[in-house]
């Protein structure tokens, strides 16, 4: 999408940045709002929030939730954990669970 001239992504890692920027959907078309994600919490927020729509972004979105968890704390336990808080967004979102 152009904004003013300039192209964005609805979701994307910053060069040589720990977090991910996404466009808030809830803002458009009014407002042109980008959020700063830096915890698998916070991706979480955002998906269940609405921040993040759609399938495919919402998939993405959740994979670098999973990213962002597990550069924290790689262990099979903290995995199982990200994964669970990003499964209970959206109940309904069964490509989150197929993905998994």
């Amino acid at each position: 999408m152009k904004v003013q001239g300039r192209h964005y992504r609805t979701i994307w890692v910053p060069q040589g940045e720990d977090s991910v920027l996404v466009i808030d959907q809830t803002q458009l078309p009014h407002r042109f709002v980008i959020a700063r994600l830096t915890t698998h919490q916070e991706v979480a927020q955002a998906i269940s929030r609405m921040v993040v729509r759609g399938a495919p972004l919402i998939g993405a979105a959740a994979a670098y939730g999973v990213w962002l968890g597990m550069r924290s704390d790689a262990s099979a336990d903290h995995l199982t954990k990200v994964t669970e808080t990003l499964l209970a967004t959206r109940p309904t979102a069964v490509h989150l669970r197929w993905a998994r």
